[in-house]
This record gives C-alpha cells, structure tokens and sequence, in this order.
C-alpha cells in the first residue's frame, strides 16, 4: 500500500463540515456516518487524496460520500480521469495553478456563504465619515501642525475602536472572501492552459471569469497579506485598512455581489475542485497494479473478479457472485472475514463514484449501501453493546424497506448478547434482509447459520493452518461453511497452560456430541 496521506488535526473534519455544508441532494444516495466510519473511509480518502487545493479535496470527499452517479456519469468520470492520466504535461500544469488555491483555510465556503446571507448590513456611511474624518486629520497636520495633529489623535481615537468592532464581526466572512478571490484567479490563470475547450469544466471557468470579474475587481483591500509579513507593503496597506476603513467598505460592497454570486461561485468551485480530484483519482489508478471500470446492469448482481482490498499491501484477491442469495461468510477469528465484506464495500463504492475498482472486471447494480459493522457500545449515553446492535441493524432493515436496489453488510451479527438468543434473533434477523432488491454480505463465528440460512444465503468461508505451533492464513475465499475453529489453538500459542487447554478442547467436544454444556 502507498503511504497514506496525513492531516493536521482537525483538517478531516474540516472537509467532512464542507461537505455538509453544501450537500443539498437526496440522502438517500449519501453514505452514512456509520457506514463511512465501517470502511475506514477516512483512511481509503486519504489513500486516494494526492489533491493540492481543498476545492479538490472537497469534491472528492462529495464523490466519496454520495456512490450512486448513473452510467453516464459513471463514464464521464472515468473519461476524466483517463484524459489526466494520458496528459501528463496537462496534468502539471494545472496542479501549479490549483497550487494557489491551497489547502489552509479557516472555515467552508459553502456554510460561510450560508452566514453571509444573515450578515446584518450596516452600510456604509459610518465607515465613510470616519475615512474622510482621517483624510480631513491629515490634511490639517500638513496645514495647522499644532492643531492637526490633536485632530489626527482624535481621529486615531475614533476611528480604530470603530474599525475593529465591526472587524471583529466581519473578520470570518473576509477570509472567506479572500478564498473566494484566490480561488477566482487560480481560475482565470488555468484559462492560460492549453486544453480542449469543449471540456465541461472549461466552459465552467470561462463563466466564472466572466460573471465574477466585478466581484473580485477591487478585492486586493481585502484579500492582500495581512499583519507582518516582511512585507511594507503589506504593513502599510494594513495601516491605511485601520484608519481609513477601506476594508470595510469594500466588505460592504462585495456583500451583495457575492450573494447574488452564489450560483456561479459555487460552480467555480466544483469546476476547479473537479480538475483536482480527478488529477488525484488518475494518480490512485497509477499506483495500482490492475483496476476495472463497473459496468451496470438491471438484474441484481454482483459479480467481481480477482477484487483487492485498496489499503493493503500485497492483498489476497478473490472473486465473488451473488445474486438472488446473500453471502454469509464463516472463519475463525483473524481469518479474513471483516476485511472480505469491506473489501466487497468498497469495491462498490469507489466503483460507482471514482469509476475505479481494485479488481479485473466489475459488473453491479446500481446499489445503495448500508452496513452495521464496527459498532460500539456509548459509555456516556448508557447503551449497551447489544443495544448500539439493535439500533444499528433496525437502521439497516428500515433503509433495505425504502429504497432498492440494496446491497448491506453485517458484521457478526447481535455478538453482544447470549448463544441462544444470539441464533434465534440473527437468522431472522439475516433472513430479513435477503429477497427482492436486496443482496446481503454477512460474517459470522456461529456455523449453525449456514444451516439455518442455507435457503437464502451462499457459504463461503476463510481457514487457516497451525503449524509448528503458530497460525497460518491464506485469506483465500473458500465455498462452503467453515470446519475448523481456532480460538482454543490460539490460547495455546499465547502459552495458556496446557490443563486450560486440555480441558477447553474436551469440553467443545463433549458439547459437539451430546448439545449439552456440562
């Protein structure tokens, strides 16, 4: 596996709020927190995420988090990234574009532009006055001294209070104007690549230069560097900013524009963020050995060959096919379960939103997809590991009602209650979420499922081989229910003492023979 991308703390939430912040499409195409947090996607971004301006960022993470784009624009994407991949040269010279943009900012455009709408307009006479109280003060150092300078002290006293009230107000929404005016000359300055004009995107940002020309002419009062940055500059600009308060008056009036703007500045942005994520996802194709495009099809299907997991280096493959039944998976503990079904996850979800399977051919429907695997129990709110279960699965059950197709993905099934009950609960449970517009994956450790279930599920499973007395796994998918179990030959090659091993083994056993624990 390639190194993983780190962040600064805080930065993935940062890109999760832009999401949010902008996400006004169905939820039912939106991957939940659960089942992102199931397939470690924060991780699988930041394998994928090469991205050198948060507007790419954040498009990739929408892409991500919303796996349901139809075959046309499942091709769109995929001729995306296969033209960046074949242009080198082309690919390079926007990144040094997108450089400008950057990835350090303090809150997301699309909520900030959210704020803006409820900004209290103050106008701007207030701010006016004091400016040409400030002109009026120095003109009369020049022509009374004595006098001009008390008025210039007066004008001092009055205006800087003035000026950082209302800039302490206003301080969050400037910095995203200065992101919007970067991001709007990073814009304008990829114009000056040679590329194919009739791309979408290009059509996007010759618009963007066009309609926001009038709100970023003037924009340097706002946007240029602040504080000491080496520069007189700046420092000077920053001075004339405080008495004068041209800042403020520029804020005053780009207000409105940007407002009005809103539509075409958020375009600019998926347009710019666009180019950037798929330069990204053409570099996560590079990096590995062999991936397929999906193709769809109507009946409900999965069927994927030679699949890999895309965070493991040197990964097993496997090939998979379900259909009318589910998939329920059996093994011993560390055999390859939990990483099989996120391995199947994923494939789905990266193949219907980057276009991109780890695996040699890919065909699918076009599935929502649920899961409820890495649950826990909350110490804060009171619930039990059982309890967080049933809400979990409940959640998947209520979703498989109203949307389809459905493909979902159970993880050891109610572990945090007794055998029993356990079996009882779970085969209905699983039997529940198999039928029309459905396909299933489910792991288990309780071999009385592939029994029970054999009707509605197909058995697989992964083993393992003890040798010279340590535990050996092929991770190779396997037809059928498991036979071997391997959680007493594990407490032996930890060292257990050998009587507790004895006596474990005779009482599994005797248990096998007579169904009787004694």
């Amino acid at each position: 596996m390639d190194r993983l991308r780190s962040y600064a703390p805080g930065e993935m939430d940062l890109i999760k709020d832009a999401y949010l912040a902008g996400r006004r499409k169905n939820l039912d195409i939106v991957l939940s927190d659960q089942t992102w947090h199931d397939m470690n996607m924060d991780q699988v971004f930041a394998r994928i995420d090469d991205c050198v301006s948060f507007a790419g960022q954040e498009r990739l993470y929408a892409m991500l988090r919303e796996p349901f784009c139809d075959e046309e624009e499942l091709k769109r994407r995929d001729d995306l990234a296969v033209y960046f991949s074949e242009n080198e040269e082309l690919k390079e010279a926007y990144r040094e574009k997108l450089k400008d943009i950057g990835r350090d900012i303090i809150k997301p455009v699309s909520a900030t532009l959210d704020a803006l709408e409820g900004v209290e307009r103050r106008g701007n006479l207030i701010h006016i006055l004091c400016a040409l109280f400030g002109i009026f003060s120095l003109y009369l150092v020049f022509a009374l001294p004595s006098f001009g300078l008390v008025i210039f002290i007066i004008a001092l006293i009055v205006n800087i209070p003035v000026y950082f009230r209302r800039k302490g107000e206003i301080s969050e929404y400037i910095a995203c104007f200065s992101y919007i005016i970067k991001t709007y000359k990073a814009a304008v300055k990829m114009l000056s690549v040679k590329d194919d004009e009739e791309k979408d995107y290009r059509k996007a940002l010759h618009a963007a230069s066009k309609d926001l020309k009038g709100v970023a002419r003037g924009s340097f009062v706002l946007t240029r560097g602040r504080g000491l940055t080496g520069s007189l500059l700046n420092m000077a600009l920053d001075y004339l900013r405080i008495f004068f308060h041209i800042d403020l008056i520029k804020f005053n009036l780009m207000l409105d524009k940007v407002i009005s703007h809103r539509e075409e500045i958020e375009k600019m942005f998926v347009a710019t963020g666009e180019i950037d994520a798929f330069i990204a996802v053409s570099g996560y194709r590079k990096s590995l050995p062999f991936y397929c495009v999906p193709g769809y099809t109507e009946e409900l299907c999965l069927d994927i060959k030679t699949l890999s997991h895309p965070l493991i280096h040197k990964p097993v493959s496997s090939d998979i096919k379900a259909g009318e039944k589910g998939v329920l998976i059996t093994g011993s503990n560390a055999s390859g379960k939990s990483t099989f079904l996120r391995s199947v996850a994923l494939g789905v979800i990266l193949g219907q939103s980057i276009a991109t399977v780890y695996a040699k051919s890919c065909r699918i429907s076009r599935f929502h997809i649920i899961s409820s695997m890495s649950v826990s129990d909350d110490i804060l709110s009171g619930s039990s590991y059982y309890m967080a279960e049933i809400k979990a699965l409940k959640r998947v059950i209520d979703k498989r009602k109203n949307i389809s197709p459905v493909i979902c993905f159970v993880d050891e099934v109610l572990k945090g209650t007794n055998t029993i009950e356990r079996i009882a609960a779970s085969s209905e449970i699983l039997k529940s979420l198999t039928g029309e517009g459905v396909i299933c994956f489910a792991a288990t450790h309780d071999v009385e499922l592939t029994k029970i279930l054999s009707d509605h599920f197909d058995n697989y499973h992964f083993e393992e081989d003890l040798l010279d007395d340590s535990m050996h796994f092929s991770y190779k998918l396997m037809t059928g229910p498991a036979v071997t179990r391997n959680a007493i030959k594990l407490l032996k090659i930890m060292g257990y003492d050998g009587s507790i091993i004895y006596s474990a083994e005779e009482r599994a056993k005797e248990f096998e023979e007579t169904g009787i624990w004694k």
